[in-house]
């Protein structure tokens, strides 16, 4: 990306990722029912995370197909609370408005509904 003069990333991870996460315990399922998708978004977000890009991390819990809503709710460095479910329209919407957000460069953001 830095080859082409790409700066900016917004990239879609996993809920699962979220270690401290209580309700739902996402960490602890998602090691046990999804260990390959885990360690390969584990693996992506540590290839960005060395970068020099300014990124910023999607990690949506489950996804739905309901049409786009606009009434998500985000949480930096975590799920939001009771977050179990999210239309795939608005996580678009949110990472395209996050694209020109400077504020969460380099971090790590939840969002659901």
């Amino acid at each position: 990306m830095m080859h082409v003069g790409v700066r900016r990333a917004v990239v879609e991870s996993v809920a699962f990722l979220f270690k401290n996460s209580i309700i739902p315990p996402a960490y602890i399922l998602g090691r046990l029912l999804f260990p390959a998708i885990v360690a390969d978004a584990s693996a992506m977000e540590g290839i960005f995370a060395k970068s020099a890009l300014d990124w910023t991390m999607v990690r949506p819990p489950e996804l739905t197909d309901k049409p786009y809503s606009g009434t998500y709710r985000k949480r930096e460095g975590n799920l939001p609370r009771f977050g179990f479910k999210i239309s795939r329209a608005d996580v678009a919407d949110f990472m395209i408005k996050t694209v020109e957000d400077r504020s969460s460069i380099r971090k790590v953001v939840g969002v659901a509904s």
